[in-house]
């Protein structure tokens, strides 16, 4: 079996600026372990078919993570940059998470 790639999953936040403004940034959410591979035609789900259509990449994290959603990005090791269309637990079993993405670039790019 090959070993998992790390990916870093972030959340948009606000945050103060110290002098009464705001400051609005990604900030990690958490650091995973999984399987990123391209989606094409043949293994396309039915469920939210538009949204998954849209779709790029899919993100296998092996262990369930709560909590993440389709407002969210991953980042890879290499600092490519995806944004969440759909984040699926498969049946409501919290046995493991299926991130459907978009790919949008490199990191600071």
């Amino acid at each position: 079996m090959y070993a998992p790639h790390s990916f870093i999953i972030q959340k948009f936040e606000s945050d103060g600026d110290g002098i009464g403004g705001v400051v609005k940034d990604w900030k990690d959410f958490i650091t995973v372990k999984g399987y990123l591979d391209l989606v094409n035609g043949t293994n396309q789900a039915t469920l939210q078919n538009a949204i998954v259509e849209e779709s790029t990449h899919i993100l296998i994290i092996p262990k369930y993570i709560s909590g993440i959603t389709d407002k969210m990005r991953v980042i890879d090791e290499e600092g490519k940059v995806y944004s969440i269309t759909y984040p699926d637990n498969p049946m409501g079993l919290n046995h493991h998470n299926e991130i459907y993405l978009v790919f949008g670039g490199k990191n600071g790019n």
